[in-house]
């Protein structure tokens, strides 16, 4: 049997998981990443715990039937490591890390963002990686003369994995990636100079660009040779592995945080609505992109109030609490934990309740909190439909641990007043990447095989109640607009 490797590194686990010629899971292995916030607004990973995650991962899973790995991963995640030793010269600046938000003030009030929107698609926001690395080039000591030295290399995660897994003799990151580095001229399709000089970073720290579809070499450090075939980023992983393929198809991953994609196509127009222009794909040189919208905080929330505010003891009971809520009466929950993302894109506010009152219940605030999810999926799908010049978007498509409850689900199709379709893998990305290693290794014929492949599980329909709905929005978006304010 035929069997493909998909490893999903994201933000708080590795998986791997193996995949057979139909997509089914054969077998699936994860273990956890632990984060660190060494102060106020930074996240931290040690790399070195994430590639001994992934190389465990793939001794549990790996067999002689196995002929690719793939590879997909959190975004924008910076390393930067010496090239001899393979060392890491500082930790891993999470995705989320919002150390660099006044340098990214500071550009945007000397006028760049335009520059930077016009040639890579992306927003100025520290959530992206080029202010990171200017960042520990800046702070590490020697960093910025090992640099210029030749003796460093920068990567996100997957190029610092590949790194390894191919002893040190591929420095490649894929098009989907390098798109989310703020260095990368996504319609040019190459790293930009004057980007590489407005953040002070040489480019010899940086890793060729190839298609997510690509001979990336192969790993000798497993009972078999692995060969790698493919690398994209998790979320455009999800689009493919969801099967939004084509021009107008949109998903949503409900994680750690929540992030949507709308396949634009060959269309370059940029996002007029704070939306980001990304990379959904490059397959034979052949660019497609996306609209963008990234939550910052979904999975997150739940977490705070389970671990945090010991408001419920398990999903469980959680479960029943938004099943016998009808209403947060009048709370509202703003999840700013790290700032808002799009459509907003604030990186100083912070997370706030609104609407107490001497008879609000911890019921009210769980529901309160359950609703925020749903609202800020609206804020990125009303800016998609205002952005989107194509039909209008009827289906939108979920994954993600947090897609599996039914109530939140529920509350985001009653919420954008579409149908929500769940699917029945919802190891998306993973299914994504282990089908771009079968097409990579000639396994399947062109990208519209996974719509023959991905399959629906559950579908949501909105309320007919939209009065209800429009009422809460509102409510939301009045509350939004005063802690902006």
């Amino acid at each position: 049997m035929t069997k493909f490797l998909a490893i999903d590194q994201g933000t708080t686990s590795t998986k791997a998981i193996v995949f057979d010629e139909s997509l089914s899971n054969l077998k699936r292995y994860s273990e956890k990443i632990d984060t660190m916030f060494p102060k106020s607004g930074w996240v931290e990973q040690k790399p070195q715990n994430i590639l001994q995650t992934v190389k465990s991962a793939i001794n549990k899973t790996i067999s002689d039937d196995v002929v690719g790995l793939g590879i997909t991963n959190q975004r924008e995640t910076v390393v930067i490591w010496d090239r001899a030793s393979g060392n890491p010269i500082y930790n891993a600046i999470v995705w989320q890390d919002r150390r660099t938000a006044s340098r990214c003030k500071e550009l945007r009030n000397l006028g760049y963002e335009q520059i930077v929107k016009d040639k890579t698609g992306l927003l100025l926001d520290p959530y992206f990686s080029a202010t990171k690395i200017e960042w520990i080039l800046d702070n590490v000591s020697n960093a910025r003369s090992d640099a210029l030295n030749g003796n460093l290399a920068f990567g996100t995660i997957e190029s610092f994995l590949l790194w390894h897994l191919s002893e040190g003799k591929v420095h490649a990151t894929d098009a989907t990636n390098a798109s989310r580095t703020m260095l990368y001229n996504i319609f040019e399709n190459r790293w930009d100079f004057d980007l590489l000089e407005l953040f002070n970073i040489p480019e010899s720290i940086l890793p060729d660009v190839t298609d997510n579809c690509a001979n990336f070499g192969v790993s000798n450090s497993f009972t078999n040779t692995l060969p790698i075939r493919s690398m994209i980023g998790d979320q455009q992983a999800a689009a493919v592995g969801l099967g939004c393929i084509e021009a107008g198809m949109m998903k949503a991953t409900f994680g750690t945080g929540c992030f949507a994609l709308l396949n634009i196509g060959e269309d370059q127009k940029k996002s007029e609505s704070n939306l980001i222009n990304t990379v959904a794909y490059q397959i034979e040189g052949q660019v497609r992109y996306a609209l963008e919208g990234s939550i910052f905080n979904v999975g997150t929330i739940l977490d705070w109030l389970h671990k945090n505010m010991n408001m419920f003891h398990d999903f469980d009971e959680l479960n029943k609490v938004f099943e016998q809520s009808k209403s947060s009466n009048g709370v509202i929950f703003i999840p700013a934990f790290t700032g808002l993302g799009a459509p907003y894109w604030n990186s100083e506010c912070r997370g706030a309740i609104f609407g107490l009152e001497r008879n609000s219940s911890k019921s009210d605030i769980i529901t309160a909190a359950g609703e925020s999810i749903s609202f800020q999926a609206r804020d990125l799908v009303e800016a998609m439909c205002s952005d989107y010049s194509g039909n209008n978007l009827e289906i939108l498509k979920v994954d993600g641990g947090v897609s599996q409850n039914n109530w939140i689900m529920q509350n985001v199709s009653d919420q954008i007043g579409i149908e929500v379709e769940r699917a029945q893998n919802i190891e998306a990305s993973a299914m994504g990447v282990a089908f771009l290693t079968g097409l990579s290794l000639g396994y399947f014929s062109n990208l519209n095989d996974i719509g023959k492949i991905s399959k629906l599980n559950t579908k949501f329909n909105p309320s007919k109640n939209r009065v209800l709905f429009e009422k809460k929005y509102f409510n939301w978006k009045k509350t939004i607009k005063k802690l902006l304010d």
